[in-house]
Formats: C-alpha cells, sequence, structure tokens
C-alpha cells in the first residue's frame, strides 16, 4: 500500500466497503475522489478499469486480503474448534478431517531410479572427423589431447544388491 498515492489507497479501502457486483469498481472510484460530477459512464468504466488492472493497486490488493484473512483466522479456528468438539455438528467428520489433514499431511514417497548407458566409440572414422573439424576452424589437431582411455568396475549398491548401471 505504500507505494499507492493516497486516492489510490482510498480506491483499494473503498473495494472491500462497496457492495460486490455490477459497478463495484465505478463506485470504489467515486468513492475515493476519482472523476469529476460531469465524467460520463464510459469515462467512468475506463477509469476503474484501469485503477484495478494497476499493478501497484493489484499489490496492494493481495496485501491487504492476505491481512484480510490473517485477521479472521482466530475467528475461523474458534469455529472449526467448535465444529470438532460437537460430534452432533452435521460436518463434524469434515471439520475433524480438515485438521488431521494438517496436523498429520498423507506422504506419499515416490522412488525413481534412471538408468542410462552411453557408449562412447572413438573409432578411427571419429577421430578423423574430430582433427578435420580442428583443422576447419584453425586448431591445430596434433596439439589436441590424447583420448584418455580407462578402466572400470561395476559397484553393487549393497541396501538392495543392484548395479549402478555404470558399464
Amino acid at each position: 500500500m505504500k507505494a499507492l498515492n493516497e486516492k489510490q489507497r482510498r480506491f483499494v479501502l473503498a473495494l472491500y466497503q462497496v457492495k460486490p457486483g455490477h459497478g463495484a469498481q465505478v463506485k470504489a472510484a467515486r468513492l475515493a475522489g476519482y472523476g469529476t460530477p460531469n465524467s460520463s459512464a464510459a469515462s467512468w468504466a475506463a477509469l476503474a478499469s484501469r485503477l484495478i488492472h494497476d499493478e501497484k493497486i493489484q499489490a496492494a490488493l493481495r496485501e491487504h486480503d492476505q491481512k484480510v484473512l490473517r485477521a479472521a483466522a482466530p475467528r475461523a479456528l474458534r469455529a472449526l474448534h467448535g465444529m470438532v468438539e460437537d460430534p452432533d455438528h452435521k460436518d463434524h467428520a469434515r471439520a475433524v478431517g480438515m485438521v488431521l489433514d494438517r496436523t498429520h499431511p498423507v506422504e506419499t514417497v515416490h522412488h525413481v531410479r534412471s538408468e542410462q548407458r552411453h557408449v562412447v566409440v572413438a573409432s578411427e572414422e571419429v577421430l578423423a572427423r574430430i582433427r578435420a573439424i580442428a583443422g576447419a576452424v584453425g586448431l591445430d589437431a596434433d596439439a589436441m589431447p590424447a583420448i584418455i582411455e580407462a578402466d572400470y568396475q561395476d559397484i553393487t549398491d549393497e541396501a538392495n544388491g543392484e548395479s549402478d548401471g555404470s558399464s
């Protein structure tokens, strides 16, 4: 709300005071002090539309919504508590489920195993192509590092007795 000027602040607060529905944004603009007594319906509509779509006003609306919701939380919790404590309430089971879902949420665990095997064959044809490309871009093919050959060993995961997929 601090990013808004005084009229914009009044517009945001007026949106929470006017009856929702057709023309609510125009009414809020009037309450905030926008327009003139001679403003046409079309100019009021355009003004209200411009205001409600303004990014700073949208941010202020979100900020105010959060304040209102946080302020209502104690009353909502009190009402929920009353429903949980009254086994004859028609929504007693739903209220109990709601509390349990939020205090002890169901956890789902997924185990994903991905195995990919890459086989790189440095044949003479491939090496000749690499040397040709290096020469085409001005690199000295004889100064290129040698291909690294290595030995490896499959390692078994002791917890489940499976290979790690290396080859």
